[in-house]
């Protein structure tokens, strides 16, 4: 049989106030150090666990966090974001709950609402990938902060990749190790995350004094693997081929190597290959390793939750006073870059 607060009370042989002031943590300076002794060790006694929900209706405080994610979840970066959320919650005594919608709208609402009707405190809207969304009308009066997108009337706080700086740190590099014939595989020019990296390909090349070749820059399509070996096997073909070449992901670098090595060419000795996200048991598994850029997902999810504690109670959350963040995107070096032969 579950024990009440009132069960606690007859043990100790107190109030069912004064067992409310000490397991809530009031007891300081109101109950006596013995009343909160004999409280403790009658809780301990009859395994005494709160009714959450019934402490929820009562206070108004779930010390609950929901997650609606459009499709992160079944990302192949939905650990690191989640492992970030969850210690930043889990460190201030916060849960989280977690709902993966693949887009659907209508679960999406549905699942606001019950988020809702089970009174958390704030929500998390995460995104699998960076890009402006419009909020729903569902999240309006709720604490909501962004993740990994923005929304397009930039009336919420949100926290995304630094998607251009992180391409520079790609270019630069390349250009570091003595390149100059640079070809740039981009994907859908909607995405927010291909513009600014086609946009810091295209200013560092200006910025270095290199020549901005219209056939080194193609891709305009999916972010996968296919496509960065059907448009490698472009740049392969062209008489004045590139000596580098940096992928607007990871997946598409995998493609690269793919037509690289059907062409009797070697990695990195013959054309270097500089990807974008250092996606898990890919970046690294591939032969030779991957260099790339690596997309800040435990970062994001650790501000979101950070954020949104500071703005559901100020005075008791790890101070965090920026309105939006852009988290960096560093240089992960492995083997695929060498300077170009001579």
């Amino acid at each position: 049989m579950v024990k009440t607060l009132k069960d606690v009370a007859q043990v100790a042989g107190v109030s069912s106030a004064t067992v409310s002031l000490v397991l809530n943590g009031h007891a300081h300076g109101r109950v006596s150090a013995d009343l909160v002794e004999r409280v403790e060790k009658a809780a301990q006694k009859l395994n005494y666990r709160p009714n959450l929900v019934a402490r929820s209706l009562r206070t108004q405080e779930s010390k609950t966090i929901g997650i609606i994610s459009n499709d992160v979840a079944t990302s192949p970066f939905a650990g690191a974001m989640l492992s970030g959320a969850q210690e930043v919650a889990w460190r201030n005594g916060w849960f989280l709950l977690l709902v993966n919608t693949n887009g659907d709208r209508v679960i999406e609402k549905a699942a606001t609402r019950s988020l809702i009707q089970r009174n958390v405190d704030g929500v998390i809207y995460a995104a699998m990938f960076h890009q402006e969304i419009e909020t729903p009308e569902y999240l309006n009066n709720q604490q909501v902060v962004l993740l990994d997108c923005i929304d397009s009337e930039k009336k919420l706080d949100s926290v995304v990749p630094d998607d251009y700086q992180g391409a520079v740190n790609a270019v630069e590099y390349l250009i570091s190790q003595g390149h100059t014939k640079i070809a740039h595989i981009s994907f859908d020019p909607t995405s927010i995350a291909s513009q600014k990296r086609k946009r810091a390909y295209r200013d560092v090349l200006t910025k270095f004094g290199i020549e901005f070749r219209e056939d080194y820059l193609i891709g305009d399509r999916d972010a996968i693997a296919q496509e960065g070996y059907l448009l490698t096997k472009k740049l392969l073909e062209l008489d004045d081929r590139p000596t580098a070449i940096f992928t607007g992901n990871d997946r598409m670098a995998m493609g690269a190597y793919a037509a690289i090595n059907e062409s009797g060419l070697l990695i990195p000795s013959d054309i270097s290959v500089i990807g974008f996200d250092n996606q898990t048991y890919l970046a690294d598994a591939l032969m030779p390793a991957l260099t790339t850029i690596q997309l800040p997902h435990l970062e994001m999810g650790a501000w979101a939750v950070t954020r949104l504690l500071e703005v559901i109670d100020s005075q008791n959350s790890e101070p965090l006073k920026r309105m939006g963040q852009v988290i960096a995107c560093p240089l992960v070096v492995r083997d695929s870059v060498a300077p170009p032969r001579k």
